[in-house]
């Protein structure tokens, strides 16, 4: 499938398709491993950047502004989600797993850019709003992960007796 085709009814689809799995794992108790956190992130990011440069959407003052407002909302909301996740020790194991605050802001990060597209729309910019859809979610994805990998790294550090708190992962 050519995600940089420039549809923007099946980037839409796939996004929607992502996101119940993204959040639906997010939602789920398990080990607590970061190597992996970042690859869905980089991929989404790249696919949305060449979404991106192959659609070429006209750029006007006012796509340009809810671009702007766009990745300040993802990247706040990001930063936010990936402070909500809950880490845990079972079994000598540092877990993780979302609750309603992650949910809630998977709903309003949802939300916000609906809206912000619905505008986009209103105001001339909707195919640069369409357009940066993949790359959107992405750094959004990129910037929960980092911050739920520097509380991981933090969480399973030492203790004040020098002993390890916890594993990571399995």
């Amino acid at each position: 499938m050519d995600f940089a085709s420039g549809n923007a009814l099946v980037t839409a689809l796939l996004v929607g398709v992502l996101l119940v799995l993204v959040v639906a794992r997010q939602l789920t108790d398990r080990p607590a491993t970061p190597q992996r956190a970042m690859l869905v992130p980089l991929v989404l990011t790249v696919l949305g950047v060449l979404t991106l440069l192959r659609a070429h959407p006209p750029v006007t003052a006012a796509g340009l502004a809810l671009t702007a407002a766009e990745v300040l909302l993802v990247v706040g909301l990001g930063v936010l989600r990936g402070r909500s996740v809950r880490l845990f020790v079972r079994d000598g194991v540092l877990h993780r797993r979302g609750g309603a605050v992650t949910l809630a802001l998977w709903v309003l990060t949802i939300g916000l850019r609906v809206g912000l597209g619905l505008l986009a729309v209103r105001l001339g910019a909707g195919a640069l709003a369409s357009a940066t859809l993949l790359a959107s979610l992405g750094l959004s994805l990129l910037v929960q992960g980092r911050v739920l990998r520097v509380r991981i790294a933090a969480a399973a550090g030492v203790d004040g007796a020098g002993s390890p708190r916890a594993r990571i992962g399995g």
